[in-house]
């Protein structure tokens, strides 16, 4: 199987030569280009496609993938997305089922079964017409700008608790927003903290914020944290963190293939952890758009 490894230095750490690509070179066969700024895995993954690779395998964290997911889809698919999960949260690679163990995953990623991966695609609906392509989750409200509080320092060395700890610096930003959803042309009017529109089960850094949320079912998951005081806040928050929180009064769940995001005041998007924007949005699941390595 032709392979090319398209590897983000900022999310694994060194070079070409690093002790990273060594190992991934001593797992499987394949030609290696690393990125050098935002957009080259998306034109790197592109070429690959209309060059005849049959695999492309993102080394980096989910931003990285989303990317790599952005230029395999712009190509129209063909080539099957792996993943080697080496970045601060590795969600997507969660939800996948996919190991940290370099050599294993690198394994998978050119010798694992196939499934389909549906992906998400992002517009922004206020006269932008702006429109950005993911693979596991967008998160609005409450978390929308983690990505701004996470360093390159705190990314790197303390990649473990890197979310929570950004988490904690966004605790000011904790506000109930005035939100008006349209889910598969349903009208929806909530109070909430939190939005998460996904397609995987992990979200910010591996919490399990979508519990039962499946990469090949053509739907998105929408998971609503309301508004609630304090005493609603010490119930759901644990029952949120160990993935427990469908039932939870604070907490709405919907399935949808469109759902259509306004809300007073205007909500920061993060996608795939990378912040986005402020103000209406609109998601729709891309189903079955590409084919992934899963163990």
């Amino acid at each position: 199987m032709r392979t090319l490894v398209i590897h983000n230095p900022a999310a694994g750490g060194g070079g070409a030569s690093s002790p990273l690509l060594k190992r991934i070179g001593s797992a499987i066969t394949a030609d290696f280009r690393t990125t050098r700024g935002p957009g080259d895995a998306s034109a790197l993954a592109a070429k690959a496609a209309e060059t005849g690779y049959e695999a492309v395998v993102a080394v980096g964290g989910d931003g990285t993938v989303r990317e790599v997911v952005t230029g395999l889809h712009r190509a129209g698919g063909g080539p099957r997305l792996g993943i080697v999960p080496s970045g601060t949260g590795n969600d997507l690679a969660a939800s996948l089922g996919l190991p940290r163990n370099v050599e294993k995953a690198s394994r998978i990623a050119v010798g694992g079964h196939s499934a389909d991966l549906d992906l998400i695609q992002a517009t922004a609906v206020d006269g932008e017409d702006e429109r950005r392509v993911l693979a596991n989750a967008a998160v609005a409200g409450f978390g929308g700008r983690i990505g701004d509080r996470m360093s390159p320092a705190l990314r790197r060395f303390l990649r473990p608790i890197a979310y929570p700890l950004a988490a904690l610096g966004q605790l000011r930003d904790l506000r109930p927003y005035s939100v008006s959803l349209d889910i598969d042309g349903r009208s929806v009017q909530e109070k909430a903290l939190m939005l998460i529109v996904a397609n995987g089960t992990f979200a910010g850094g591996k919490l399990p914020l979508a519990p039962g949320a499946t990469t090949d079912d053509g739907l998105l998951d929408l998971i609503v944290l309301r508004a609630v005081g304090p005493a609603g806040l010490t119930t759901m928050v644990p029952r949120v963190l160990a993935g427990r929180h469908r039932g939870h009064p604070g907490v709405s769940v919907h399935r949808a293939r469109r759902v259509r995001i306004q809300s007073d005041p205007p909500m920061w998007t993060n996608l795939d952890g990378d912040t986005w924007r402020s103000g209406a949005s609109l998601f729709e699941v891309l189903p079955a758009a590409l084919r992934v390595a899963v163990p």
